[in-house]
């Protein structure tokens, strides 16, 4: 695999995925398709594709945070994020090398469909959503810095304006807190209004530090636990129009009448630090609605974690491509001389307007359970292996669709 973009995720946090809990998320084996964003399906539980990442033996050669086979790259050595055709375009450039090494040790080639490549790249994609766990210890300075202290009280102390939060009944998962504050957002303001405060920033990491160390402090004795599921970006995206999100950031969350595209906005991170961004916002966001006439929106169960997954997975879905630009792709990386129309045939059929190039999974699943039979063709002929990149194959569905609507 090649790194797509620059920041790392922890190994603890990745390792936490094979072992499938996080500190208050509980990862449910139901997995729909639903459509969301520019066409692109999603899988309801994105982690559900550690299942295929096992089950085509992905494992044997990449290792995932702490475990590593030493044979391949370690996945959890860098960012794994991208749209999906960028991380499609890393795949076909590794080919060459994946294949020698899937040779040597006897493993098979993984085919996949166009639905399990879907599955199996939001997977790889979705690591650095689980973040880290937090530090009990890093959560006591945090909670004082950011001045937490002023109203509440952690297993006793002299604050009394906010509940002490060692009296909580449930569990303290990162965004189970991050829920209850924001829940409580509109009533904070007024009362740090009042106190000469200035509303809490948080940074990546800060809420999973709290609610650890709100964890640790809680009274003992028997407590309800509250698991937070680690978000279904479907239900997130029903969510975003449902709680007024829509009203701003457009129905899809690319612009709207007064709020920006989020899919330009970093949240390829942690589910706490996208939820503390949505925090570090929220006073700004609550005059705003405040002036519109629209009610401040409240998360019960696990919607907060549905809504930061749709969040998260906004930078996913792919543009369109330019159907010019990939004319040029189709001639300059040598496509034409195997999938053209005079050089087509049962080994390499003709792409333009076929069901292979209908979408962008398809046309990734396609290329992927080819690729031996053409890494032969290629290769053995003394050619160099054609280097892509996510816009390339943007723009190459483009080129592909444009064949068909003209035929």
């Amino acid at each position: 695999m090649t790194d797509v973009g620059k920041r790392a995720p922890t190994a603890t946090g990745i390792a936490i995925v094979v072992g499938l809990t996080l500190a208050g998320l509980v990862i449910t084996p139901h997995l729909g398709l639903a459509q969301t964003g520019h066409e692109l399906p999603l899988p309801d539980n994105p982690l559900q594709g550690r299942v295929l990442f096992a089950g085509r033996q992905c494992h044997q050669c990449h290792g995932i945070g702490g475990s590593r086979p030493g044979i391949g790259r370690n996945l959890g050595e860098g960012h794994f994020g991208g749209t999906f055709l960028e991380l499609g375009a890393a795949l076909w450039n590794h080919v060459p090398g994946m294949s020698v090494t899937l040779d040597v040790t006897g493993v098979p080639w993984p085919r996949l469909s166009g639905p399990e490549m879907i599955e199996l790249v939001a997977f790889l994609n979705f690591i650095d959503y689980l973040g880290r766990p937090g530090s009990s210890g890093v959560g006591e300075r945090v909670f004082a810095d950011k001045q937490c202290d002023a109203c509440h009280a952690v297993g006793g102390g002299e604050a009394h304006l906010g509940p002490d939060l060692a009296d909580l009944t449930t569990f303290a998962s990162p965004l189970f807190v991050a829920q209850q504050i924001w829940n409580h957002g509109p009533s904070m303001f007024e009362s740090m209004r009042q106190m000469n405060l200035r509303p809490p920033s948080f940074d990546d990491g800060d809420l999973a530090d709290i609610s650890a160390y709100v964890r640790q402090r809680a009274l003992p004795g028997p407590r309800e636990r509250m698991l937070v599921a680690p978000g279904n970006p479907n239900r997130g995206a029903e969510l975003f129009v449902a709680k007024g999100c829509s009203k701003c950031h457009g129905v899809d969350g690319r612009g709207g009448a007064s709020g920006p595209n989020l899919a330009e906005v970093e949240l390829h991170r942690s589910a706490d630090g996208i939820a503390g961004t949505m925090w570090n916002h929220a006073l700004g966001m609550s005059e705003t609605m405040r002036s519109r006439g629209i009610g401040w929106p409240e998360f019960y169960g696990s919607e907060l974690a549905d809504l930061v997954a749709f969040l998260y997975f906004l930078p996913f879905n792919d543009p369109a491509g330019d159907s010019e630009r990939g004319a040029e792709v189709f001639q300059a990386r040598s496509c034409v001389e195997c999938h053209g129309k005079e050089n087509a045939d049962n080994e390499a059929p003709y792409l333009e307007g076929s069901e292979t190039t209908a979408s962008a999974s398809e046309l990734v699943a396609a290329m992927w359970n080819h690729a031996p039979t053409m890494k032969k063709a290629i290769l053995n002929e003394g050619r160099r292996w054609p280097q892509l990149t996510g816009q390339d194959l943007q723009d190459l569905l483009a080129f592909f669709a444009d064949g068909a609507t003209t035929e």
